[in-house]
């Protein structure tokens, strides 16, 4: 049988914002003034939310002149001892992928994907639902031929995922895993095939709307049956997670939405 990533999640990898900031602009939500005191109150929420679920977090210090590193989610995926250093499509970001490449090596991790040249952005755009199916998002920031390369990581089916709205960028703005036989999604953010695709397989997806997809809801965090997503998921939304037996906390993320990212994209799940 099957066990979902959420249910076996056992520590994480999140970079404290000591120096997070919005100095350029990659995406379509980049702007505005950053409240570093809120940033890391923020930050200290999410952290503590995590860790009240019983995983462990680790953390890798933030360089001064990289702002978004704050967003190790999309350093890279990892599947047991193995990961798949992400290759950034932006040149503002390139020079994460150095101390990410340190921090994995130090800490025993076998690392692939330091010699190829497609454009990676790590788990912003992969995840697993569960340990045998892996969800691949492509077309905005990463490229669909990497997964190919990426299956050295290990042994399992990989369902390709077409993004076609640039506000979406990245998978984990648009599909959260809620177990291993659902999920949040916001279909618009997808191909209609792509959006074929998922309903096939997880005839009970939840569709959240249009508000929520701005608040970024789907950029949430799964752990055990507790959805830990940003302010502002809706009374249906939670009913929908209630009836297939989740419950939510609500993590304020205003401060990371100025850069485009918020729960998800703060946490590497290791």
């Amino acid at each position: 049988m099957k066990k979902a990533v959420s249910d076996l999640m056992q520590k994480v990898l999140m970079v404290p914002p000591k120096h997070f900031t919005v100095k350029y602009a990659i995406n379509p939500w980049m702007g505005g003034k950053v409240d570093q005191v809120r940033a890391q109150q923020q930050w200290d929420k999410l952290k503590s939310a995590i860790e009240k679920q019983g995983v462990q977090v680790l953390t890798l210090e933030q360089a001064q002149d990289l702002p978004d590193m704050v967003f190790v989610c999309n350093s890279g995926i990892v599947l047991g001892n193995n990961v798949y250093l992400s290759k950034f499509k932006h040149q503002e970001r390139t020079g994460e992928q150095e101390h990410y490449l340190k921090w994995f090596k130090s800490n025993g991790y076998n690392v692939i994907g330091t010699d190829y040249s497609d454009d990676f952005e790590g788990g912003g755009d992969a995840c697993f639902s569960d340990y045998k199916t892996l969800w691949a998002g492509y077309g905005v920031r990463s490229s669909k031929t990497v997964y190919e390369k990426i299956k050295k990581i290990g042994d399992f089916e990989i369902i390709f995922c077409d993004l076609i709205n640039p506000k979406f960028y990245h998978l984990d703005t648009c599909f959260c895993p809620v177990g291993e036989k659902s999920a949040l999604w916001y279909p618009k953010a997808f191909s209609t095939a792509t959006q074929n695709e998922i309903i096939k397989r997880l005839p009970d997806a939840i569709e959240v709307s249009d508000q929520e997809a701005k608040d970024f809801i789907c950029n949430a965090i799964t752990v055990r049956k507790t959805v830990i997503s940003p302010v502002g998921i809706s009374q249906k939304t939670k009913e929908s997670l209630s009836k297939i037996g989740y419950n939510v906390i609500e993590v304020e993320m205003s401060e990371f939405m100025k850069s485009g990212g918020a729960c998800q994209c703060l946490v590497l799940k290791l």
